[in-house]
Parts: structure tokens; C-alpha cells; sequence
């Protein structure tokens, strides 16, 4: 193809005209988007003994969302370290003695054994009996154990079951009182602090309940409960678990 047929084939394309831009302003921008943009507060419920009052609490900040990858990885190793292998029976070959063949083989007129340690005799070795193994169980680290615990209580703070119960100083101190008020209730967690911690006791023969000290309290029972109860006066001691 010559030059001057390419200079044919080509179009000159003409610039578009400049046109001025404005930037948005947080009057006209999107609620919830960009960087920069600020979020409402979410709020939490205030319970009074399983009364609902119009009183809201902001979610604290050291609730902050984990992955569940994180949180599952806590709990099925505080499931491992739960479980300690104490029961250890010993076999045929580990009970001190029976060396020696109790009698000859022919010509005693009994039955023909080999060890007095065997597992037909008294005092012998025991057959598939438990056994203690070694096993090693993964470690999570300090920060790993907190961010699961916060994102515990923030699964909750998304599903709108997380609360703050405020409790008066005249606690209930019989069991039919307190079924009064979780009659209608299905596995509530309440996180109590160490002032608090006489309402396990009135709580105990409720099976849809469960207390925990806030000192003691782990992602795995904030998990399984389909409500949580959070005192007020256990916050602080959370806050100090919760926080890296």
C-alpha cells in the first residue's frame, strides 16, 4: 500500500470539548460509600431481666468483625486441648513378670499356657483396652484467641441477638422467679461479671439458659447460643479480652 492511500485511510478524530466536572460533595454523594464515608452507629437493646426497654446502647468498639475461618479454627482447637487422654491400660507385654512358661506343655494334665501374663489370667494384660497416645494439638496465638472472641460477640451484633442486660442489685434468689422471665426463651447465653456470677446458681435447673463468668466465656459458647445477654457491669472485663 503506497503513502498516499494511507493518508486517505486515515481520519483525523478532533479532541471532545473540555467539560468541567464537579467533585462530589457529601450532600450529593452516596450514603455508605467511599472511604471516607461514615456509617450510622449500630445500636444495642437494653433488657431488664428479659424485659425489653426503649433504652439503646451503642454497640462498643472492640466488637469488630473476624473471619470465620478464624473463629472455627479457635473452637475446634479449644475442643482438642479439652480433651486429655488419662485412661492407659497396659498389654501382655508390658505388665512386669511372666517370663517364665507356668508349667510344661504335656504331661500336667491342665490347659497349656505360656505367660501368667496373659490376658486370661487374673492380673494379666488387658486386650483392646483405652490407650494413652501422644498427640500434638495445634497452638493459637494470643491476638488470634481475642479477634475470635470479638468476632463471636460481632456475629451476634449482626444478627440483631446480642443485648445488654442491666441487673438490679436485689437479684432474684429462686429458680421459679427467674423461669418467670425465660419462660418463652430458647439457649441464652448471659455474660455476667465476677458481682454477678450468684445468678448461675439460680439458673441452673433452667436447661434453655447458661452463664458465664465474662473472665472465663469462649467463642465456642457465644456460638452455640441463639441469644446473648451481655451485663453491663461486664463490659469492662471483655473490653480487656477483646482488645489487641
Amino acid at each position: 500500500m503506497t503513502k498516499i492511500a494511507k493518508k486517505k485511510m486515515v481520519k483525523k478524530v478532533k479532541a471532545p470539548a473540555s467539560t468541567s466536572v464537579a467533585s462530589p460533595t457529601p450532600s450529593n454523594s452516596p450514603s455508605g460509600r467511599g472511604r471516607n464515608a461514615t456509617t450510622p452507629a449500630q445500636k444495642l437493646a437494653v433488657l431488664t431481666l428479659g424485659k425489653k426497654s426503649s433504652d439503646m446502647v451503642v454497640v462498643p468498639e472492640f466488637f469488630t468483625e473476624a473471619l470465620p475461618v478464624l473463629i472455627a479454627r479457635t473452637i475446634h482447637t479449644t475442643h482438642k486441648r479439652m480433651r486429655i487422654r488419662r485412661a492407659h491400660t497396659k498389654g501382655r507385654s508390658e505388665v512386669q513378670g511372666g517370663g517364665r512358661k507356668p508349667w510344661k506343655q504335656k504331661g500336667t494334665g491342665r490347659s497349656r499356657h505360656g505367660s501368667i501374663r496373659s490376658p486370661l489370667w487374673v492380673g494379666g494384660g488387658i486386650t483392646f483396652g483405652p490407650r494413652s497416645r501422644k498427640t500434638t494439638i495445634p497452638k493459637t496465638q494470643l491476638k488470634e484467641r481475642r479477634r475470635a472472641l470479638s468476632g463471636a460477640f460481632a456475629m451476634h451484633v449482626h444478627n440483631n441477638s446480642l443485648s445488654v442486660l442491666q441487673l438490679s442489685e436485689a437479684l432474684p434468689t429462686k429458680t421459679k422467679e427467674m423461669a418467670k422471665h425465660v419462660k418463652d426463651l430458647r439457649s441464652v447465653l448471659i455474660v455476667v461479671s465476677d458481682a454477678n456470677r450468684s445468678l448461675a446458681k439460680v439458673v441452673a435447673n433452667i436447661p434453655t439458659i447458661r452463664v458465664r463468668n465474662a473472665s472465663t466465656v469462649i467463642p465456642k459458647d457465644i456460638v452455640e447460643a441463639h441469644a446473648v445477654w451481655v451485663d453491663e457491669s461486664a463490659l469492662k472485663a471483655l473490653e480487656v479480652r477483646c482488645t489487641i
